[in-house]
């Protein structure tokens, strides 16, 4: 192996571990949905409303911090491509991708935090 396959193996499976963190954000999304389908349909919730808010802001806060290492990972998959001398013509636009979504998920988080327990739909829009 080369010094690139090296430096890419690793950021590759530093997303590997990010996708599967992130399945788990979509599990716990999925049930904080279903928690609030059985609140509409006048059922017995999963969680409470305090627990599941808190949820809610754990799952939001995690799909933030994978976002941010996302873009960290964008930038460093470039600059080694930039360090081997390799060309990725699409590399500012996976960047440009990843910052947008971290400002998304940035906007989520902060809606969370500002609508308290109160939350109106505990939906979480995936990466």
């Amino acid at each position: 192996m080369t010094n690139y396959d090296l430096e890419e193996s690793k950021l590759i499976i530093t997303q590997i571990i990010l996708s599967l963190i992130l399945l788990f954000t979509t599990i716990i999304s999925i049930s904080l949905s279903y928690n609030f389908l059985m609140t509409l349909e006048k059922k017995e919730p999963i969680y409470s409303a305090s627990k599941s808010y808190d949820i809610l802001i754990f799952n939001r806060f995690l799909m933030f911090m994978i976002s941010l290492i996302f873009v960290y990972i964008n930038v460093r998959d470039k600059n080694v491509k930039k360090k081997y001398d390799l060309e990725d013509e699409f590399a500012d636009l996976q960047i440009l991708a990843s910052a947008l979504t971290l400002m998304a998920s940035l906007i989520v988080l902060y809606i969370g935090f500002k609508s308290g327990v109160n939350v109106t739909s505990e939906e979480n829009p995936t990466i």
